[in-house]
C-alpha cells in the first residue's frame, strides 16, 4: 500500500519533464496565435528547450539546473490576453498528456503563478510605455 501511495505522489521523471516541454513547444510552434510570436523571439530552439526543461525540472523535481529569472527572460514578449489564455491551454494539454496526476496539479499551480506574474509584468510594461512622458501632452 505504501508503494502505491509513493507512486501516486511522484510528480514526474526527467523524461516526462522533457516530453512536457517538447510537446508544449511543438503545439505552440504550430499554433497560429503563438507560433509567430515564439519564432520571432526564440532564435535557438534547442537552447531554449534545454533552459525551459531545466526550469520545469526545478519546479517538479527540485533540481538546481535553472537559476535564471522567469520574469526578465520574458521581458521582450508582448502577449495579448488571448495569447496568455492559449499558452495556458496548450501547456495544460501537454501536462495532461505527459505527467502523472500529482505532477499535473503541481505544474499547473506553478504555470498559473507564472501566468499571473507575467500578465501583471507585461501590463506594467505596457502602462509605462504608453504613459505620457514629462513635458508631453
Amino acid at each position: 500500500m505504501a508503494e502505491v501511495q509513493e507512486q501516486a505522489d511522484v510528480l514526474a521523471t526527467e523524461d516526462q519533464v522533457a516530453a512536457l516541454v517538447r510537446d508544449f513547444y511543438a503545439a505552440a510552434d504550430a499554433d497560429p496565435l503563438l507560433g509567430p510570436m515564439f519564432r520571432a523571439v526564440i532564435p535557438d530552439w534547442d537552447g531554449h528547450l534545454a533552459v525551459v526543461t531545466d526550469f520545469w525540472s526545478r519546479v517538479l523535481l527540485g533540481t538546481d539546473r535553472y537559476a535564471g529569472c522567469v520574469m526578465s527572460a520574458h521581458g521582450r514578449l508582448r502577449m495579448s490576453e488571448a495569447q496568455f489564455d492559449r499558452w495556458l491551454t496548450l501547456f495544460r494539454q501537454a501536462a495532461e498528456a505527459n505527467l502523472p496526476p500529482a505532477g499535473q496539479k503541481r505544474v499547473m499551480e506553478a504555470a498559473g503563478f507564472v501566468d499571473q506574474r507575467l500578465r501583471h509584468w507585461q501590463a506594467a510594461i505596457r502602462e509605462r510605455e504608453t504613459a505620457p512622458r514629462p513635458g508631453e501632452g
